[in-house]
């Protein structure tokens, strides 16, 4: 009998596509390779998933408010670990964010498991990322944030290791007052990990692509990949792409992704009278994201948040689409890296940039530990290495 992995997790790609849920659901489909027994409890969703033995079962908690944390979920999923059956099969419970804090209470039940939380972020560091904002509403509703740091403060201490999934977050848990509830010593950074299969630096349908969406072959395109709010920095993407649109004439800029911030970057748009040259392409599937990816020059992201390890990002450099990013994310400025502050773009350094770049080969330079299968290998250290 093949050894067990529970994963909780409030929602998945099939729910809405974001950073946190296409990280549990790539860890959860890599471990069923490697051979784990894996089970996902989640929210209830309609989308179809492929019935198949190599995918993750899935467990659907119905009934309950779907993609949030509520109090049917926390009655639901300690149920749901109470009754469990073969316990002692069981190596590890993954708990995605805050998704297995109920579950805890029931932790000597299951005597061969370990129980690791994958953090994306803080209390603290979402509080300190509101009050930036200076906007009334982001800081009043970062109230909720102080509850919650009370909250973690229950739980944390049970995980038998806290995996921080990029180095904002890890110095978030290991700095105060977040070290105070947490412990230094079970903090482990293991970075979000891309699959370099899907996201790899291929070319061959660019042409096709590009005549398909009526651009030129030998246009710069440009691209972003994100939800649309505000705090994304989509805005600025717009206002930097017009800038080199002045100097590119036949530049486009694909922008990825919903949100509510839609409706306002659309106006944007038409105010700067760039309708033709920005095509908005909806929410994206993986595949279809790193499909597209192959029509793209460049990658934007000038994000205006405090940024974990940004997957969009990574996408690209496994890509090899060069970035021009906010100079607040972790990422080192290097060869095909270029920083700036979104509220003060350089445009001339930008456009230097543009230059250097553009003749240079599509070839991946995504780091290997921010790989999938590293990624996995870790998480499969933890399950047999002994807790500090």
């Amino acid at each position: 009998m093949a050894e067990e992995v529970i994963i909780f997790a409030r929602s998945l790609p099939f729910h809405h596509l974001g950073g946190m849920e296409v990280v549990a659901w790539d860890l959860a489909v890599q471990l069923k390779v490697k051979g784990f027994d894996v089970k996902v409890v989640t929210t209830d969703f309609d989308a179809e998933v492929p019935a198949s033995e190599h995918l993750p079962e899935i467990i659907k908690i119905k009934n309950i408010p779907r993609a949030a944390y509520s109090k049917g979920w926390w009655s639901e999923t300690e149920k749901l670990a109470a009754r469990w059956s073969h316990k002692e099969n069981v190596c590890a419970v993954i708990s995605i964010s805050a998704g297995a804090f109920s579950t805890l209470k029931h932790k000597k039940l299951f005597p061969e498991a370990k129980f690791i939380m994958q953090a994306h972020g803080t209390s603290v560091g979402e509080f300190v990322s509101k009050l930036k904002t200076r906007q009334i509403k982001k800081v009043l509703s970062s109230v909720k944030n102080v509850l919650g740091f009370y909250s973690d403060a229950k739980h944390y201490s049970h995980f038998d290791w806290i995996v921080a999934v990029g180095e904002a977050v890890r110095a978030d848990l290991t700095n105060f007052p977040t070290r105070l509830i947490c412990g230094k010593s079970k903090v482990t950074k293991i970075e979000n990990g891309i699959d370099e299969q899907l996201f790899s630096d291929e070319t061959s349908q660019k042409i096709a692509l590009r005549e398909q969406l009526g651009i030129a072959p030998d246009a710069l395109v440009f691209m972003s990949a994100s939800r649309l709010h505000e705090q994304k920095g989509v805005d600025k993407n717009i206002e930097l792409f017009a800038q080199v649109k002045k100097i590119k004439p036949d530049a486009k800029l694909l922008i990825c992704g919903n949100g509510p911030y839609e409706p306002q970057l659309r106006k944007k748009v038409d105010e700067l009278a760039l309708s033709h040259d920005v095509l908005f392409m909806g929410a994206k599937t993986r595949n279809e994201l790193a499909n597209l990816m192959q029509c793209a020059d460049l990658f934007l992201f000038l994000t205006k948040r405090v940024e974990g390890l940004p997957l969009n990002v990574l996408e690209a450099m496994s890509a090899g689409l060069p970035l021009i990013i906010s100079e607040h994310l972790t990422f080192s400025e290097g060869e095909k890296i270029f920083k700036c502050n979104p509220n003060e773009i350089p445009t001339g350094q930008v456009l230097t940039y543009i230059e250097k770049v553009s003749n240079k080969e599509r070839e991946s330079y995504i780091p290997v530990k921010n790989t999938l299968s590293y990624a996995v290998g870790e998480y499969i250290s933890l399950f047999q290495r002994i807790s500090k």
